[in-house]
């Protein structure tokens, strides 16, 4: 698989917004989801022998993991500033002094 972008994909009553499209979303509600998009690449193939077809590789680098995180942390701000709230996933927004101001 190769990276073919990170996005932060918003969320609003119910529904992702994603390329002029509306998606039902499982976890109703509102706030910024991170999508990281593939597309085939060599290493598909190469391995397709020893996966089965549901499972595909990604070698990632470490700029593209910084990348990944780097759009978490903006999603994670995103959901704060929509909701001014924490959003009570698996990754607590980092709490700010200007928070309190």
């Amino acid at each position: 698989m190769r990276l073919q972008s990170v996005e932060l994909i918003p969320r609003l009553n119910g529904f992702f917004r994603f390329r002029n499209k509306l998606i039902p979303a499982i976890k109703k509600g509102n706030g910024v989801g991170v999508a990281v998009l593939f597309t085939p690449s060599v290493v598909d193939k190469d391995f397709s022998v020893a996966l089965d077809p549901e499972t595909y590789l990604w070698f990632p680098t470490a700029k593209q993991i910084e990348n990944i995180v780097s759009a978490m942390d903006r999603s994670d701000e995103e959901t704060f500033q929509m909701l001014r709230t924490e959003w009570g996933g698996e990754r607590p927004r980092k709490l700010k002094v200007a928070d309190f101001l």
